[in-house]
């Protein structure tokens, strides 16, 4: 029997309910209300700030002592009641946390005893339920389970996103590209979805998913309850992962291969030293950044995940045999490693920023919604930072 330590490093992912939270925080005419603690509420709100993600405002019930003790359904109830009259959203999404989910709190029961206009959506969210990944997937699944209406017709041309979690100009990078071959985005699940939006997903012909960690049981649930068949597709970081892109859809749909000549190629250009980079990303991007860096000739001399993933070996392909791939690493390995492989560079997010000031490392932040890295252009925008970069 594996018995673990009395203490562990704090770890680099969080828990189900950061990622229940950045799922829905963009939907458009919702209010998001934990049932929790306010402590809960405020770090998370801190750390969605920081990234520079633009998002509604998380409300909480702020449970005291005595809620944990006697329990506080009529306190939850009264919340979505007075959220319901004060914000007049189109829906309210209500998230357990740890303390509400240890009690036993009945969400589903107070969510239907409150008499709110506003459509009121319960989603188990407590941080033992696993981590920030467990946290996207299980809530993009019941947002459509709950929304989507059956018995609709199809739109061909029609396909939804899903497991886009930003909006952003990544987001019309990619909508931009769909119009090239004559393709419309119905929903995007989740990144500015209205209720409308959510509610007419059965709709569309096929379903994209965008990152399988956090959008694949979301359009395996379409297709088990609208027969709509789905496909993952590589990230399009650059001219060419755009294309593949393109293509993938294409031949999914039934459409002709379109020519390489649609998508324009990277501008920028390298000359001299190559950066020693380090990657710090979730799996799907991780594949399509180590892809488009080699591509460049800028190989990634280590990859650092914070979980594990079923997309290891597809992420060790596309780094090559040379990277060091770490997953769910302690902050010592990290700086171990960094300082082993005499990294000069990383391109990673906001967590990484102390780690690079104290290492004297550059960093470029790619993991936020204002900075671009879909198409040639977002292509281009990642090759003039590196450039800027460079010792």
């Amino acid at each position: 029997m594996n018995i673990l330590p009395a203490s562990l490093e704090i770890p680099r992912v969080t828990c189900a309910l950061f990622g229940a939270i950045k799922a829905v925080a963009t939907l458009k005419r919702t209010v998001v209300l934990v049932h929790g603690p306010r402590g809960c509420v405020y770090h998370i709100n801190y750390i969605l700030g920081m990234r520079g993600d633009r998002h509604n405002p998380v409300f909480s019930t702020c449970m005291d002592e005595h809620d944990v003790v006697f329990g506080a359904e009529d306190r939850l109830r009264n919340a979505i009641e007075e959220l319901d009259r004060l914000k007049r959203p189109d829906m309210i999404v209500v998230l357990s946390c740890c303390a509400s989910g240890i009690i036993g709190e009945d969400l589903e029961s107070a969510c239907r005893a409150a008499r709110t206009d506003a459509l009121v959506i319960p989603i188990e969210a407590g941080g033992f339920s696993g981590d920030f990944s467990t946290g996207y997937a299980t809530t993009l699944r019941a947002l459509v389970a709950r929304t989507a209406k059956r018995g609709v017709e199809k739109e061909r041309g029609t396909v939804n996103l899903v497991g886009m979690l930003r909006g952003g100009p990544d987001l019309r990078e990619m909508k931009h590209l769909l119009s090239l071959i004559g393709i419309s985005v119905g929903t995007v699940i989740p990144a500015g979805a209205t209720v409308a939006d959510l509610q007419n997903a059965g709709r569309a012909e096929r379903n994209i998913v965008i990152c399988e960690t956090s959008g694949l049981e979301a359009a395996k649930f379409l297709e088990e309850t609208f027969g709509t068949p789905w496909i993952t597709v590589p990230f399009p970081v650059g001219a060419e992962l755009s294309l593949e892109f393109l293509r993938d859809v294409s031949v999914s749909l039934g459409l002709p291969v379109p020519d390489s000549r649609i998508i324009a190629r990277e501008h920028f250009s390298f000359s001299g030293r190559k950066p020693a980079i380090a990657l710090f990303a979730g799996p799907t991007r991780a594949i399509a950044l180590a892809r488009f860096l080699r591509s460049h000739g800028l190989s990634p001399r280590t990859i650092i995940l914070d979980f594990p993933s079923p997309l290891l070996e597809r992420i060790r392909e596309a780094a090559g045999p040379e990277c060091k791939i770490l997953v769910a690493p302690g902050w010592e390995t990290i700086e171990e490693t960094l300082v082993s492989l005499d990294i000069d560079l990383i391109i990673g997010g906001l967590m990484e920023r102390s780690l690079a000031t104290r290492l004297g490392i550059s960093l470029i932040d790619v993991m936020h919604g204002s900075q671009k890295t879909a198409g040639a252009g977002g292509g281009d925008n990642i090759l003039s930072l590196i450039g800027k970069c460079k010792k």
